[in-house]
C-alpha cells in the first residue's frame, strides 16, 4: 500500500474488491455477474457506486480505453491483510504482532501443507534476521 493510509473499506466494497482479486480486471457487468454467482442480489447501480467508492479510496483504478470502464485492483489482498492486521495489533496488543499471531495460531487447525509453509516462512525469517 502507499505511505498514506487509505480510508477504511466497507464490507460491500471488500466483496467487490475480492472479485477483482480473484478474476482480474473486469467491467461492471462482469463484476455484477460474479457477485450474482456468489449469491449477491445487487443491482448494476449498486456495483457502480461501490466501484466508484473504491476508486475514490485508491483501492481500484479504472481504464476507459475500451467501450466500457474496466476496473483493476491497485492493492493486493496481502497488502490489505497486512494493513488490517497492523491495525488490529495496534488496537489489541500495543502494536505487537507476535501476540496476535500466537492467538490465531493456537486456535487454528492447520493442514500438513500449511504447517510446512509456515515452517518455511519461519525459517526464512530466521535467516533474514541473522543477516542483519
Amino acid at each position: 500500500m502507499s505511505d498514506s493510509p487509505r480510508p477504511e473499506m466497507s464490507d460491500a466494497e471488500r466483496e467487490v474488491l475480492k472479485v477483482l482479486w480473484d478474476h482480474g480486471p473486469l467491467g461492471v457487468r462482469d463484476v455484477l455477474s460474479r457477485l450474482k454467482e456468489q449469491g449477491q442480489e445487487w443491482t448494476r447501480s449498486t456495483v457502480v457506486t461501490l466501484l466508484h467508492r473504491l476508486q475514490a479510496k485508491r483501492y481500484v483504478a479504472s481504464d476507459k480505453s475500451q467501450y466500457a470502464f474496466v476496473y483493476r485492483p491497485l492493492v493486493s489482498r496481502e497488502e490489505v491483510m497486512h494493513a488490517r492486521m497492523t491495525e488490529l495489533a495496534a488496537e489489541l496488543s500495543n502494536g505487537e504482532a507476535v501476540p496476535l499471531v500466537l492467538a490465531f495460531a493456537e486456535r487454528h487447525r492447520f493442514s500438513s501443507d500449511e504447517l510446512v509453509r509456515l515452517q518455511r516462512m519461519i525459517d526464512d525469517l530466521k535467516r533474514r534476521t541473522r543477516r542483519k
